[in-house]
């Protein structure tokens, strides 16, 4: 398992893929910010809810990070598919909440 981790953080075209991910993800949510439902009260409601908790799981992300830091600092690619997968899981995490949110309520 660790061998397949080493190979996928130390790829160059895992880290294009990741990238493009986290500008996905964060076009999402910068369209639902200007969209007509993100203007509202309700909107800014869900974006601020969707926001506190992607801010609480980015410290958990951080400090998974940070266990993996010795690990992360061997080679330049990891480092950067590293910080990269934890502003991807970030975003993702708001999405997510905020997909969630527009149902519940």
């Amino acid at each position: 398992m660790a061998e397949r981790l080493t190979i996928l953080f130390d790829s160059r075209i895992f880290l294009s893929v990741n990238a493009c991910l986290g500008f996905l993800f964060l076009g999402f949510f910068v369209f639902f910010y200007f969209s007509k439902e993100g203007k509202d009260e309700r909107g800014r409601g869900l974006i601020a809810t969707a926001s506190l908790i992607a801010f609480a799981v980015l410290f958990v992300l951080l400090n998974i990070a940070a266990f993996f830091s010795g690990w992360f600092i061997d080679n330049v690619v990891r480092l950067s598919n590293g910080i990269q997968t934890v502003y991807t899981l970030f975003l993702l995490t708001a999405d997510i909440a905020l997909l969630i949110l527009r149902k519940i309520r």
